[in-house]
């Protein structure tokens, strides 16, 4: 038996705090404790609109993903990944509506996978060893299909590395309402300054999100956890 174990949305603020987007996300978990989760991303401000399925493994690493992206009303183009013991594959139709594949090599698994949903940063926390919490932790060779800041871009295929540091323990009040919070920074190697992400429930579900680079927030501004 499956049972959702999440439901909920994510608003875009800007500096002033107005709302530029929303963010709706879902989990599935399953019995083995993998779990599916969804996102239907829409950037208003940019008429961008995100559409991602990624599984993920009991350890939190992916299994397979599917994408799409459409901006101004056309497709930058859709994609599916899977990640298996030594490889990543990867089979898209770019915005020409030509067929690709692709395939990068690896020794073991790929640690993480980058869609740009506001939700998935949150799943990079699940990989931090709480039980070495004060050191910072970095995955390297990670997979996304764009490095561009929201994945406004055609998808492919590109590697990253990031630093994750625990900050403890906090209490934030959000839309959604009060949350008791994990907090993280995570620095994307080759960027200026880290994102501080906190989160809660066994699912890390992103409650704030913020980077000084970007002049944007986001926030919880629903949240319903379902039955397990």
């Amino acid at each position: 038996m499956t049972s959702a174990s999440a439901r909920g949305r994510i608003a875009y603020l800007d500096d002033r705090r107005r709302v530029t987007g929303n963010e709706y996300f879902s989990f599935t978990r399953y019995p083995d404790g993998s779990r599916t989760v969804r996102a239907e991303c829409h950037f208003d401000d940019i008429q961008l609109v995100r559409d991602v399925t990624l599984t993920l493994g009991p350890d939190w690493r992916p299994r397979d993903a599917y994408l799409r992206v459409n901006n101004l009303g056309h497709s930058l183009g859709s994609g599916w990944f899977r990640f298996g013991a030594n490889a990543a594959h990867f089979h898209c139709v770019d915005a020409n509506g030509d067929y690709h594949e692709f395939v990068r090599h690896y020794t073991g698994s790929v640690p993480a996978f980058g869609a740009h949903p506001i939700v998935n940063d949150g799943l990079w926390t699940a990989l931090f060893d709480l039980r070495r919490p004060n050191e910072t932790q970095r995955l390297t060779d990670c997979i996304t299909y764009s490095k561009e800041a929201v994945g406004n871009a055609s998808i492919a295929i590109e590697t990253f590395d990031l630093d994750i540091r625990y900050l403890g323990e906090a209490q934030l009040q959000v839309p959604a309402g009060r949350f008791q919070c994990r907090s993280f920074s995570v620095q994307l190697l080759g960027l200026e300054a880290p994102f501080l992400i906190w989160t809660c429930s066994d699912d890390y579900v992103v409650v704030k999100e913020s980077w000084a680079q970007m002049p944007f927030t986001y926030e919880l501004a629903e949240w319903q956890p379902l039955g397990r």
